[in-house]
């Protein structure tokens, strides 16, 4: 059989060559593929009633805005995430898409929600309850696994089966080892972006909106963080300074203008710097004037964030799509790089801009000199060991964050661990360590063929270079939880649903 190759435009919307063409260059096979696209109804046309799918949460950030400006914290720390809570659901029963484009906007924007009630109340609160919204609202995947536990049963699902046998086992020897409070707290974070995968692939009949929705998330996303980032960075808000002096996160900088590393709407500028990575990296996928504008602001804050793993991995992400392309498309993705480049220099030309740029680019030369490098070198040479020979591991609630609510009040906590690759051996042992290792590498390999199979559907390339620059980050943090960890597996499961939706359609035995 010829080989199958669905192709969106870069517009963001699927499309085809013509039929002749897809004939005489893929085969029958990319014909009827072709002709499947082209006949075939949305998967948006069965939901009857859902007209304005995005309207409830554009009205949540309108009240919250409302209640902020009329100083009323307090309310906004309770109201925001019960009717984030509510609309997740509601959106989680009617349209997949916007389910998951909602749950990345909370993500997104949650943290300024905390920092905007935290100044209308006048006090810093370090266990706000907004920051539970998108936490919750990204729960409700587990309910997907509960209504389908029998697909873990199938081949597509082999890997995720392997991932989740490796995290219940960190959880119960965390359990004997911490205390239920930290294992579970850590077992959410790692888990929850195995369920948004899960999720993907129970729902992959509804691609067409996933490539439309989240291209649009990703890229109007992209430049609402972009824009405040560089506002952020020339003149900080008063609720961003106060969030950083209350705070006490001093390696973010002074709140001064040209003072800060930008973090954006989000906690701090490593989270935002990944994030947006990714958006950066997935825009790629879309056309039109609102990327070009993304490219020229996102590409300068990304460098202000000072983030050096983001900007190593968003170079080691680009040389997939650059290496899958056409030669077209490849001078195409090219010279759009070098245009943005051109356009954003202006920018970088100002002294205030670039000088910590500089700075952190100089000490990438000078790793002798750089305390950051050394200490890193000191974890790994003092701490690789431990973690290698430990067979059973430390379990969950060891390290990291969930640490804090060990049962074991006299044992000293490790909350910032500064390498992933250390990180999983320590907590997983020998045992999981295997299981995990396996199931993400089998995700990565799986994804790669499938974007092999449609090397013009960009979303899904430049998906599969976000989860290897991913990756390549866990030198450094563990970037396959929380946040990071999310757009990782949305990354590598995005080019195996395309394929599998392509090949339905065509009527042809899926493989993936």
């Amino acid at each position: 059989m010829g080989r199958m190759l669905v192709t969106p435009s870069t517009s963001g919307n699927l499309a085809l060559p013509s039929a002749s063409r897809s004939h005489a260059f893929y085969g029958d096979a990319a014909a009827r593929v072709d002709h499947a696209f082209r006949t075939a109804p949305p998967a948006g046309a069965m939901r009857a009633g859902l007209r304005h799918p995005m309207l409830l949460p554009v009205l949540l950030f309108v009240l919250t805005l409302g209640l902020v400006l009329l100083r009323q914290g307090r309310l906004v720390e309770y109201i925001y995430p019960v009717c984030a809570i509510g609309i997740a659901a509601w959106l989680y029963m009617r349209s997949p898409s916007h389910y998951l484009g909602f749950v990345c906007w909370l993500v997104f924007l949650s943290p300024e929600v905390r920092r905007l009630a935290d100044y209308s109340n006048g006090a810093f609160n370090p266990q706000s309850p907004i920051m539970v919204a998108p936490l919750a609202a990204v729960a409700l995947t587990g309910l997907t696994l509960l209504r389908h536990v029998q697909l873990l049963g199938q081949r597509r699902a082999a890997p995720l089966v392997l991932i989740i046998v490796a995290l219940l086992y960190a959880y119960v020897v965390g359990v004997a080892q911490v205390g239920p409070a930290a294992a579970t707290f850590t077992l959410i974070v790692w888990l929850y972006p195995v369920m948004v995968s899960f999720y993907l692939l129970v729902t992959w009949r509804h691609y067409p909106d996933y490539h439309r929705v989240l291209l649009k998330t990703f890229v109007y996303g992209g430049l609402l963080m972009s824009a405040y980032g560089l506002l952020e960075f020339i003149s900080p808000m008063p609720w961003d300074a106060f969030w950083l002096t209350a705070s006490q996160m001093h390696s973010e900088g002074q709140a001064v203008p040209f003072g800060m590393r930008v973090s954006s709407t989000m906690n701090s500028c490593g989270p935002f710097a990944a994030t947006l990575m990714v958006l950066l990296l997935m825009s790629f996928a879309a056309r039109g004037k609102t990327r070009i504008l993304l490219g020229c602001i996102g590409i300068p804050v990304l460098l202000l964030t000072g983030v050096r793993s983001s900007w190593g991995g968003f170079a080691i992400a680009l040389l997939y799509p650059l290496a899958m392309l056409d030669g077209r498309s490849r001078m195409r993705l090219i010279a759009g790089l070098l245009g943005v480049a051109v356009l954003a220099a202006p920018l970088m030309m100002i002294d205030q801009v670039s000088e910590p740029v500089l700075k952190r680019f100089e000490s990438m030369q000078n790793l002798g000199d750089d305390n950051s490098y050394q200490a890193r070198a000191d974890f790994y040479r003092n701490f690789m060991s431990s973690a290698l020979t430990d067979i059973a591991g430390q379990g969950f609630g060891s390290i990291g964050a969930g640490s804090k609510l060990s049962d074991d009040k006299t044992a000293q906590t490790m909350v910032d661990f500064d390498s992933g690759l250390m990180e999983v051996p320590y907590v997983m042992g020998w045992p999981g360590t295997l299981l995990y290792v396996s199931g993400i590498l089998m995700m990565l390999w799986r994804g790669f063929r499938a974007s092999r199979l449609r090397p013009n559907d960009l979303l899904a390339v430049c998906g599969v270079g976000v989860a290897m620059a991913t990756l390549a980050m866990m030198v450094m943090i563990n970037t396959l939880t929380a946040t990071s960890g999310m757009f990782f597996f949305i990354g590598v499961t995005l080019p195996v649903i395309s394929l599998r939706y392509a090949r339905e359609r065509t009527g042809a035995s899926p493989k993936f």
